[in-house]
């Protein structure tokens, strides 16, 4: 097998337990949320002071169904991307000790995925899985998971800049960028599942073309 492609091939099966992963994930935050519901109106119906009773709730239902549902979702990115990281300079390894090439992706400027591309398409000639929309979409995750990793989830509200992180990130389907109160200064990105399995369906199509295109190179 050409060097690099069964790493590839084992990041597709693993993808797809991500993806199973994703969906354990979605059943349980929405089994949680419906038990506090069972919950508040089992004891609505014993309660005289209703305002109270959601007073004294609030913090938790909140938790239930904003923040927790927020981290789960932050976590879940973060493993994908980095796991696509590490398998990117994989591939690059195996392809550098297979094909004798003399220059390690190591030895180049940059750093993660961006360096990763520039050693398939400089040292390896693999140009055409770059150039296409999916590799658009996993630099923009790449936007997206920088400013979880390094600013907590915020962006500087932006949106009149469109080199922003603020418009590139707006762009993204199934993202939202949130303000509490006017004139805030950042703005805190909020997504659910969809988000996660739209990235991982990238990665695996995107890995699939990579996969392809070694395939074709080394034959």
């Amino acid at each position: 097998m050409t060097h690099g492609v069964s790493r590839l091939i084992q990041a597709h099966f693993d993808i797809s337990v991500m993806q199973r992963h994703c969906e354990i994930s979605t059943k349980g935050l929405q089994k949680e949320l419906n038990e506090l519901e069972k919950i508040m109106d089992k004891h609505l119906k014993k309660e005289d002071d209703q305002d109270a009773f959601f007073r004294d709730v609030n913090d938790l239902w909140i938790d239930t169904a904003e923040t927790i549902p927020r981290l789960q979702w932050y976590s879940q990115l973060m493993i994908a991307f980095g796991y696509f990281e590490k398998m990117m300079n994989d591939v690059c390894k195996e392809i550098e000790v297979g094909r004798t090439i003399t220059k390690s992706v190591f030895d180049l400027r940059g750093k993660g995925i961006t360096r990763a591309k520039n050693y398939l398409s400089r040292e390896v000639q693999i140009k055409r899985p770059f150039s296409g929309q999916r590799w658009q979409q996993i630099k923009l995750s790449s936007r997206l998971r920088n400013a979880i990793a390094h600013n907590d989830g915020y962006v500087n509200y932006e949106p009149e800049n469109n080199r922003s992180t603020y418009s590139q990130i707006s762009r993204i389907p199934h993202v939202e960028l949130n303000q509490e109160i006017m004139n805030q200064p950042d703005a805190q990105i909020v997504f659910g599942s969809d988000l996660i399995f739209a990235v991982l369906n990238n990665f695996d199509g995107f890995i699939l073309d990579l996969a392809e295109e070694l395939n074709r190179k080394y034959e």
